[in-house]
Formats: structure tokens, C-alpha cells, sequence
């Protein structure tokens, strides 16, 4: 059960988001040498193996398989398109975020090949969750699942949800003049500074698990773009909106407009396409909160699994939440109840520094060989939101 070799082969296939087929194509190879009973690619272009035992539950591990871009390759310790094994670490773009999970997931259920259970056990590696989730959108509504495991970067902690992304842009609005005579206009930049002055000071709501909604500007653009010496007419803020679920959209654009009524609100669309163009989706840049249900039985189930595995291998079992978005919920849109474990650092992921300890990835693989198996062999696995 060791997932090295093919992390390692992952992280050398560049699949920057919107053309992972590289990387699709390893994994499904990996798959079949593996005895998977199928592995094939779908219309979006995910990955998707399956070990099929006849009725039981769906049981599917999932991690996506697109990168954020390399950057400046000069500023990584290790070339990061060529898996170094260094420092009892596998370095490179992916590691830790998050193809090392997926490897780990597909060696985890091959192992499962000899062991009885019933039901269908799902490996898959979906694309372009960095840029919305056409993906796992998809996967949702074509192979859904009772269980679903997400190897997002964890510190092998089990993760249960994580606050929603609204991207907002606030268009302000003012009137061209001539620099040297600034009083014949209306400097947009001016009132979009008090603008942002005042998003600092709001209160936000918000409370445990998730915490409390944040509204941080991320980007300022003045119109005309190439005037030095106008007053400009108009200026765009971006606004990255991470929302508690008590939150919703519409009490966030409100909660923005009464900072200034006189400004437009634009909530940013995504045009998402698969890499072959088979698959197109419009859909706007908002990723719902998720927070798995404290009653599930999946969730209750998964805690002693965890626990029980991981104690086995000497580490200590722990639950928390995710700071950052994923694609729970697109894939919950199925009414499956999803969890998180990966082994990868959060704090890593789109870095130059980023890595993965190769003891992590070892211990993952028989955590999620024991928590699919868990779920198989359970009963209350069988019906979603079971």
C-alpha cells in the first residue's frame, strides 16, 4: 500500500485547471493496472473507477485533480513538475493540494479487492474545482453517491464543513475631469476608499463550527484604466465574501449595498467549460457553505473509523473545519453526506513551498482503506443524508 509512486507520477502530469488530461490519464491507468473493475473518463473529463460488489451502498473518494498555475519556477526549493523526494517529503505543484490524496484513495481501495463487503466503491479525480467546480457539478448530477470522502488537505484530521465564497464586485460610481481641476468631477477613488473604510469597520455574523463571515477587498481597478491624470470616472472592487450558513447571498448584498446605496453590486459569473467543450456551464462565482448534519450516521461512522485507524498507526484522532472552500458542496448537491480527511498541510497549497510528508501519505491510505470499508460494511450508509 504504498502511494508514492503514483504521487509522484500525478505531480509530473501538469493539469493546470481546464486541461488536466494528463493527469486524468495517469490516474486511470494507475486504476486499471490496480483491478479496478472500470475506469473511464466522463463528458466533463473527471476521472471515475469503480469496484462494483453488487447492492449495497456508494461509497465514493474524491479529490480533484486540477492545479493552480506553477508560477515562478526559480522561487521553488525543487523543480515543481518533477515529484523530488526530498527530506522525507514529495515536493512539487499538487502535492499537498491535492493529488497526493487522490493517489493515496486509489491504492487504499485496491486494497480492498480482497476483503468482503457490498455495495460500490468510487475512486474519483474530478477538474476544474480551483475555478468553480464544473466538475464536481457534474459528477453530482451523474454518478451520485450515498458517502462521499474529500481528501482536501487536512493534517489527517476529519473535516466536517466550511464557510461559503461569494465573489462581489462593488462598482462605484463618480465623474471624469482633468486632474488639475479635480473639483469639475467626482473622484470615484475617493468614495470607494471610504467605501472600503467602512466594510473594515462592519460586524459580521457568524459562530462555531465555521466561525464568523469575512469580507476582505481583494482587487481595485479605476476607469480609464489608462488615465494617470484623470479623475476617474469609475472604480471596481472585487470583494472575496467567505459566508457563515446563517449568512445567506441575499443578506450579504444587502449588508454591502446599505454601505453606500448609490453603488452597483455585481455578483461575477463563470463560464465554465469542459477541456473537449462537451460539457458548458454559466453559473455564478458563489460556493455555498457546507456543514455536514450532526445527526448523520455517516459522520458518526467515520469519526470511530478514523479514530480507530489512526490510533492503530500511532497518531490522534481530531475534527475541525476547513478556512478555505471546496467542493462539498456542488457534490452534496446529490444529497450525499460528505466528509473530509486528506494529508496534505492547508497552509501549503498554492505556495512555492509546497509538499508532502511521505509518512502522511502512508497512514492516509489505510485511514481511508478502514473508513471505506467502514462505510461499506454499515447499513446506515445506504439512503443519502443517511
Amino acid at each position: 500500500m504504498d502511494p508514492v509512486p503514483l504521487t509522484r507520477d500525478l505531480i509530473r502530469a501538469p493539469s493546470p485547471s481546464g486541461a488536466e488530461s494528463p493527469a486524468v490519464d495517469v490516474l486511470l491507468d494507475a486504476c486499471r493496472e490496480l483491478g479496478f473493475d472500470t475506469a473511464e473518463r466522463d463528458a466533463a473529463g473527471n476521472a471515475i473507477a469503480a469496484i462494483e460488489r453488487g447492492d449495497g451502498p456508494t461509497v465514493m473518494l474524491n479529490g480533484h485533480l486540477d492545479t493552480v498555475p506553477v508560477g515562478d519556477e526559480s522561487a521553488w526549493p525543487h523543480p515543481p513538475l518533477e515529484a523530488v523526494v526530498a527530506d522525507g517529503r514529495v515536493w512539487g505543484r499538487g502535492t499537498s493540494d491535492m493529488k497526493s490524496s487522490v493517489a493515496c484513495m486509489a491504492v487504499a481501495a485496491a486494497a480492498l479487492l480482497e476483503e468482503s463487503w457490498s455495495g460500490t466503491l468510487l475512486v474519483t479525480g474530478v477538474v476544474q474545482e480551483e475555478v468553480g467546480g464544473l466538475g464536481a457539478r457534474h459528477l453530482a448530477a451523474t454518478r451520485p453517491a450515498d458517502a462521499i470522502v474529500l481528501g482536501e488537505p487536512s493534517k489527517l484530521k476529519l473535516m466536517l464543513g466550511h464557510r461559503g465564497r461569494i465573489e462581489v464586485e462593488v462598482r462605484v460610481p463618480g465623474a471624469i475631469a482633468h486632474a488639475a481641476k479635480a473639483e469639475l468631477g467626482r473622484n470615484a477613488l475617493t468614495r470607494a476608499a471610504r467605501y472600503i473604510t467602512a466594510l473594515d469597520a462592519l460586524e459580521l455574523p457568524g459562530g462555531p463550527p465555521l466561525g464568523r463571515s469575512t469580507a476582505t477587498p481583494t482587487q481595485l481597478r479605476s476607469f480609464p484604466e489608462d488615465g494617470p491624470n484623470v479623475v476617474p470616472g469609475e472604480v471596481r472592487i472585487t470583494i472575496d465574501y467567505r459566508n457563515h450558513p446563517a449568512d445567506s447571498t441575499e443578506a450579504v448584498l444587502e449588508r454591502l449595498r446599505a454601505l453606500d446605496p448609490g453603488v452597483e453590486l455585481v455578483v461575477a459569473e463563470e463560464h465554465a467549460r469542459s477541456e473537449d467543450g462537451a460539457v458548458r456551464m454559466d453559473f455564478p462565482r458563489i460556493n455555498p457553505p457546507y456543514l455536514a448534519p450532526g445527526e448523520s450516521k455517516v459522520v458518526e461512522r467515520s469519526r470511530r473509523a478514523l479514530a480507530a485507524s489512526l490510533e492503530a498507526q500511532g497518531r490522534a484522532f481530531a475534527e475541525d473545519v476547513w478556512w478555505f472552500a471546496t467542493d462539498a458542496p456542488h457534490l452534496s448537491a446529490s444529497g450525499a453526506v460528505i466528509v473530509g480527511f486528506g494529508p496534505g498541510e492547508e497552509e501549503l497549497a498554492h505556495t512555492t513551498r509546497e509538499s508532502v510528508s511521505i509518512e502522511n501519505l502512508r497512514v492516509a491510505t489505510r485511514a481511508y482503506r478502514d473508513l471505506a470499508l467502514a462505510l461499506l460494511r454499515d447499513p446506515a450508509t445506504v439512503g443519502r443524508r443517511a
